[in-house]
């Protein structure tokens, strides 16, 4: 709203306020509500008896309605039986799914499917076996990756797949082909010189050149 005469905000439920051409202000007031201030609810959504229980109470709302629920009696128009339920306003009720409860009874039947297809067989045969390329079957022992066998063109004496990355350097796996032995070759750094290490840290991207920081070990 705009203008002094809506400085107090005169419109209800939900009205909007704007200043009138001639003086004063005029409310737009939303469906089912009208007066000055948008004050009169023009529906009464309680003729329609929407609470279920013969003892509950309807209140009109705007655009809405509210049961009084007796004891025993819950959901929005107290539709719902529950024994421990106490008397109170009816209030929607969202069922509640055990979401890890089904996922676990799912995962437990893709991993009996597993076991009758022989997964656990098939597991890094070096072959994609498309029917065990799931989270349950263990994606065929990572046998799938990018769909296809990444060592298929290596062709080394050594089981390249079988020392991959294992932190020591075997030169016929250091090639293309055979993913560089998962960079094992690679010139290890040595350690930052002890002597500049703490101040290097505590300098680093400081916005000025530290020539004892000015390399790749530290």
């Amino acid at each position: 709203f705009s203008g002094y005469d809506c400085d107090s905000d005169p419109c209800q439920n939900g009205g909007v306020c704007r200043i009138s051409d001639g003086g004063g202000y005029i409310c737009d007031c939303p469906p089912e509500t009208s007066g000055i201030n948008c004050e009169i609810d023009l529906i009464n959504e309680c003729d329609s008896n929407p609470c279920m229980h013969p003892e509950a109470i309807c209140q009109n709302k705007i655009g809405d309605y509210v049961c009084y629920c007796p004891a025993r009696h819950v959901g929005k128009s107290c539709e719902i039986f529950d024994r421990t339920a106490t008397a109170g306003i009816g209030r929607v009720i969202r069922p509640q799914q055990d979401f890890n409860s089904y996922h676990a009874r799912d995962l437990e039947k893709q991993r009996q499917q597993c076991l009758r297809n022989n997964c656990p067989m098939k597991r890094g045969n070096m072959r994609c076996d498309e029917e065990c390329n799931t989270y349950a079957c263990d994606f065929d022992g990572n046998d799938c990756s990018l769909g296809i066998n990444p060592w298929a063109n290596c062709t080394a004496p050594t089981k390249c797949w079988e020392v991959f990355m294992d932190g020591v350097c075997n030169e016929d796996c250091n090639n293309p082909q055979c993913l560089f032995d998962g960079r094992d070759c690679e010139k290890k750094l040595q350690a930052c010189n002890p002597i500049y290490d703490a101040y290097c840290q505590k300098h680093y991207a400081n916005g000025y050149c530290d020539y004892g920081c000015n390399n790749a070990e530290c």
